[in-house]
């Protein structure tokens, strides 16, 4: 099953390019990419349904504290790097995208962002989205990034159930809250955490807490 994007009711400003929890811990299919379309519903009765409301709930929270409330939820587009199924990972650990689904769902962005010239910026969620991103020179040149979110092979090495597991699992540190220029297309790209990261907590709050006010600022001008 192929998950949908959510094309907005406005204009769009903002592409949001994601990773579906389905792509990380489980094998549950979603409808739209993220649950995002849960958003603009009334909130469910059945648990199943309203845990995909809360989810979505949480992704536009992140998104409008990132922007700081610059852009509606109805002036951003949804869509993932890779929105087609594929091969769940082992229990615990997290699936593997591979190159030719990536070069898919980056060929995908780019038609995205020809259809919709009134956006201006991607916010592109996750480590290994923005690997295959950096990779495939949508933007950036950060070898040391490139170098730390590799795959390792260890993960690779199961045909059968592969899962990502970068060479270094700190490295989205060094890119989490630049502000970059995407190489075909006048928008800026800003490397944000998953929505399932958000609000900041913890250890996070104290890894990320100056990036997101870096992104704020900027937003802020």
């Amino acid at each position: 099953m192929r998950s949908k994007d959510l094309k907005p009711a406005e204009l769009p400003i903002v592409l949001v390019v994601g990773e579906d929890s389905n792509l990380q811990w489980s094998d549950t299919a979603t409808e739209v990419a993220m649950f995002a379309d849960y958003y603009f519903r009334s909130f469910p009765e059945d648990d199943g349904e309203r845990s995909r409301n809360v989810e979505s709930r949480n992704l536009f929270n992140h998104l409008t504290f990132v922007t700081l409330n610059s852009v509606k939820p109805s002036e951003m587009y949804i869509t993932n790097l890779c929105n087609d199924y594929i091969t769940p990972a082992p229990k615990g650990k997290r699936v593997f995208i591979p190159e030719e689904k990536a070069i898919k769902g980056l060929s995908h962005i780019e038609w995205v962002l020809e259809q919709n010239p009134s956006i201006k910026y991607v916010l592109s969620m996750s480590l290994q989205t923005n690997y295959w991103l950096q990779k495939l020179e949508f933007y950036g040149d950060d070898e040391a990034f490139l170098y730390g979110a590799q795959p390792r092979r260890k993960g690779l090495e199961s045909l059968e159930d592969p899962y990502y597991q970068p060479v270094d699992g700190k490295v989205f540190r060094s890119i989490c809250g630049n502000i970059y220029d995407a190489k075909k297309f006048p928008v800026k790209v800003i490397p944000i955490l998953s929505a399932k990261n958000y609000p900041l907590r913890g250890k996070d709050e104290e890894l990320y807490a100056g990036a997101y006010e870096k992104i704020r600022s900027f937003f802020r001008k």
